[in-house]
Formats: C-alpha cells, structure tokens, sequence
C-alpha cells in the first residue's frame, strides 16, 4: 500500500517516499508555531530579551535586581529547568526553586512563586563566610560565590534565612544563583529570564537606599531587616492577608552536622576542664604532677574535638584559610580561639617539665581563658544565624552549661584516679549542674510544645516527632546517673570507677541534645525551597 502511495505521489516520475512528502507540505503551512519561529529567529538574541534586562550597568548606589510578576508566574518550572541546564548543574542541584503559597477555606488563596539568590544589599552569607568565599559585585550588587575559595563548612547555609546557597555533595563546596552575570555581562538575559513562556521573571536595577529593611518579601519568608533582599514580588492584587506558605506546616529536619555535635560537646568538656584545673591551682588543692595530669585530659578532649570537626568540611585541606574572615566571622574567630589549645598545651608541658608551679598555674589559666573565649565564640556562631531554636539565651545556657557539667566531671575523674579526695566535691557539683540543666531544658521544651505562639514551637514539634525516643533516652539516662552513685557505693564499687561511669553517662546525654541541636533547629526559607 505505501509503494502504491508513493507511486502516486511521484506521478510517474522518481518516486519519494511519503515521510518526505508530508515534511514537505509541512514546511508550506503557516502554523502559530511556524510564525512565531520565524519571528524569534528574525531577532538576535540581544532584541529578543532587552526589554527584560537592563541596557546600561548600574550607577553609584545602584544595583541588579529579580523583579517577579506574581500574576504572570504560573509555577510551569521553566525557569528551574533552564537554569538548571545552562549553568551545568549536577543532578539533583538546584539554583532556582517554585514554591505555593496558599490560603485558608475562609480566605482562598493560590499563588506560585519562583525564588533564587535575592542578591542581599547586606548579604549574610557573605558575612558569616569564614574564608571569604562570598564577593558582592562593586558594580552590579551581584553577590557571587567563588567556588576555588570555599571549603565547604556550610556556615552560609546556616547563614541565610532564605535557604539560597546549596552545599554540593559531589563538589564538596557550596553553589548557588549569580544572575548569569556572565550572560548579562554580554548583553543576554539570564536562563530564568530567558526561559520564562510569560515574561514572568526580569532584571531591573534598584537604588540601594529604597531597598525595604522591613517587613517581608512574601508571606513567610524572613524579616528583610536581616539582608535586605533586593528582589521585589508585584502583583496588581496584594498577597491575601491569610497567605501562607504551603510547605510551611512540614515538620522537616535540618540537615544534621554529627562531626559538628561531638566537637562542640568535647570543646566544652575541654575549656570546663582546664577552669577545673586552674581554679584548684590557685586555690593549692593539686600538686604539680596532678595539675599536668588534669590538663592533658583537657587538651585530649579538646584536640580530639577540633580535629572531628574537620571531618565536617567538604574541602578539609583547606581548613588553614579559617581566619581569613575574623574580622565579620563568628566562625573564624572560633577558629582562632581553638587554635591557642596546641600553644597552651606546649605552655603547660614545658613549665611542667621545669617543675615551676607559679608559671604552670598561670599556663592553664591563660589557656582556660582562651578556651572559654572559644565557646563563647561557638555560642555566638550559632546566635548570628538568627534562628528561634538558636537564641542567645538557650544557646549560652546549653553551650557554658555542658562546659560546666563535663569539665567538673572530667576533673573529678582525674582527680579520682590521682587519688585526690577534692574529687568527690567535683562531682556533686557536676550532678548539680546536670539535674539544673535538665530541669531547665524540660521546661523550657514543654513550654515552647505547648504554646503555639513561643519562638521555637516548630522546633519543639519537630523534637516531638522525630526524636521523643531520644527525649527518652536522655531522661533515662539522668535517672541513671542519679542512681548510679549510691548503688555503686553499695556494691563497693572504686570512687573513681564510679565517677567514669558517671562522667561517659553524662557525656552521652550531652551527645545526644547537641545531635538533635542541629537537626531541630527548624531554619527559615522561601516557600517551595
């Protein structure tokens, strides 16, 4: 039948085949798509897209911004695939999100929303940096993100309320959106931009003073006081006042951070150690051999700690280039405070080895110094990400709480095996700290379950839902903390058997909190990211 059509069609003449001849008739008809082909290719690039970007570079005070048209966004995910394909993104890595806002059966409300970088006049990323990984365009505003600089700590993403910058697996770096400012610097529209079917997404340029530092860019996403985020939602119609992210009910965890809990938890245990150490040299309650011997456990914990920590980075061979961002970076100068462990260390070994006792104390006092200096700075790390769950008042009391409860117990295990009875005083004080903590951290979660209007309620559901058994196991192990005592001393147990079990119980329930200190912190984004 088909060589007969084909006979047909060839009229006698040389015959074709009839997949040519419908592609011929194809190529005369005037379809919608044919005409608009014709108009697209009629235009160069630069004509195609000037009206959705800016044809001159911002002045003085001025910089690049996304302006997304709320009424023509209609959530097809366009953009999130173009950017994804031009940038050459890895699987599964995404620099542009769509996200839903929604509003309740009284107030109906459907909106979709495309996010990326909003390009913050005060980004945080770029200043919680420890390496200074972020530059902010001097020119364009635009914040960029230099991926030979980065180590891979992932303190940007703890940094920004918008959850823009994504930690890369394969890379072992951190990447996010810079307005394709290669593209733009060429006179093309970004991929998001370009993509767009209605025209949705453009650049424009804003004057930094006019940016808002208050309020909202949409409903549910952060407090623009924080960064200022340039980018600007319009819409003939404001947002519903019951709009609310669709996803923001989801009782999600954060991404965990275990070679972060250990190290916390050891550091702490170190710098409470050597304030052990030092407060019982001044008070003439150790001798010199016993002081050297508090002090080593000390710098153990503490070394071990720092050197965990590494395991965290993506790029750990990198990790020299920490202090570069004293000067803004809370993580830096954690850094540089941890640092002076080694020196104290070598300090405390050779005064120990010359047998002065006068400068020994002074040693361990200068280096318990230093160490507190870096839990504080480890508490305000977590402090400047601005998160509910990480305010200063639960972070300081969790922080220089487990300072306290491990380095007096620490002490008193040393001194136990040292054969010094001051350990016993040690200890109470350490089963007071713990029972005083718990206390505390059980009301304070009840209360933030309870009352749907506390600052860390989602944090508190979060804990519910996914770690009540831990909850548990941590009031399990209290329970047995407390009781371990008296049973040992009636089993005839060795005092300083007993305050080992005692302090690797402890230990362990402290582990567990800093696990789930991550985990729960419940961090603020964009709708859909």
């Amino acid at each position: 039948m088909i060589r007969d059509l084909e006979r047909s069609i060839s009229g006698g003449g040389s015959a074709i085949s009839i997949i040519d001849a419908a592609l011929r008739e194809q190529q005369t008809l005037r379809t919608p798509v044919a005409l608009f082909s014709e108009e697209y290719d009629a235009k160069s690039v630069r004509e195609r897209f000037t009206h959705l970007i800016p044809l001159s570079k911002p002045n003085p005070g001025e910089q690049y911004a996304f302006e997304v048209n709320l009424d023509a966004c209609t959530g097809c995910k366009a953009c999130v695939a173009a950017c994804h394909s031009l940038n050459g993104l890895d699987d599964g890595e995404s620099w542009r999100d769509m996200g839903l806002l929604v509003g309740t059966r009284k107030q109906p409300y459907l909106q979709t929303v495309t996010t990326a970088c909003h390009h913050c006049a005060d980004p945080a990323c770029a200043e919680g940096c420890p390496v200074l990984a972020y530059d902010k365009d001097p020119v364009t505003g635009i914040v960029r993100h230099l991926d030979d600089q980065c180590i891979g700590c992932s303190y940007c993403i703890l940094k920004c309320p918008y959850d823009v910058p994504k930690f890369n697996l394969k890379r072992g770096i951190v990447r996010k959106c810079d307005m394709c400012q290669g593209r733009l610097a060429e006179g093309e529209a970004p991929a998001c931009v370009q993509s767009c079917p209605n025209e949705a997404i453009k650049i424009k340029v804003v004057k930094l003073d006019a940016v808002p530092d208050r309020g909202s860019i949409v409903p549910g996403a952060f407090d623009s006081s924080y960064t200022r985020p340039t980018t600007s939602y319009v819409s003939a119609q404001p947002p519903s006042t019951a709009a609310r992210p669709a996803d923001g009910g989801r009782l999600d965890l954060d991404h965990g951070h275990d070679p972060l809990a250990w190290m916390l938890v050891l550091t702490q245990m170190s710098a409470g150690g050597f304030i052990g150490c030092a407060i019982a040299m001044w008070m003439n309650l150790i001798t010199l051999t016993q002081a050297a011997a508090t002090s080593a456990a000390a710098l153990v914990a503490g070394l071990v700690g720092v050197a965990l920590s590494t395991l965290h980075l993506g790029q750990p061979f990198k990790a020299w280039r920490a202090f570069l961002g004293w000067r803004k970076s809370w993580l830096s100068r954690e850094i540089m405070a941890f640092g002076a462990l080694p020196a104290g260390g070598q300090a405390i070994f050779a005064m120990w080895w010359l047998g002065n006792f006068e400068w020994m104390r002074l040693a361990v006092t200068g280096t318990a110094a230093a160490a507190v200096l870096a839990v504080w700075c480890s508490v305000m790390v977590y402090v400047d990400t601005r998160r509910p769950f990480w305010s200063l008042k639960i972070v300081a009391a969790k922080f220089l709480g487990t300072m306290l409860l491990l380095g007096a117990g620490l002490c008193a295990v040393v001194w136990s095996w040292t054969g010094l009875s001051i350990a016993t005083w040690a200890m109470a004080f350490t089963l007071v700290c713990r029972w005083s903590l718990s206390i505390w951290e059980i009301s304070g979660y009840r209360r933030a379950l309870e009352d749907e209007g506390y600052a860390w309620h989602k944090s508190a559901r979060v804990m519910q839902k996914h770690f009540s058994g831990r909850i548990e196991a941590r009031g399990l192990l209290l329970i047995a903390t407390g009781l371990l005592i008296p049973v040992l001393i009636a089993a005839g147990a060795g005092m300083a058997w007993m305050f080992s079990l005692s302090l690797a119980l402890m230990f362990g329930s402290q582990l567990i909190e800093r696990l789930y200190f991550f985990t729960a912190a419940a961090g603020t984004k964009m709708p859909g990211n």
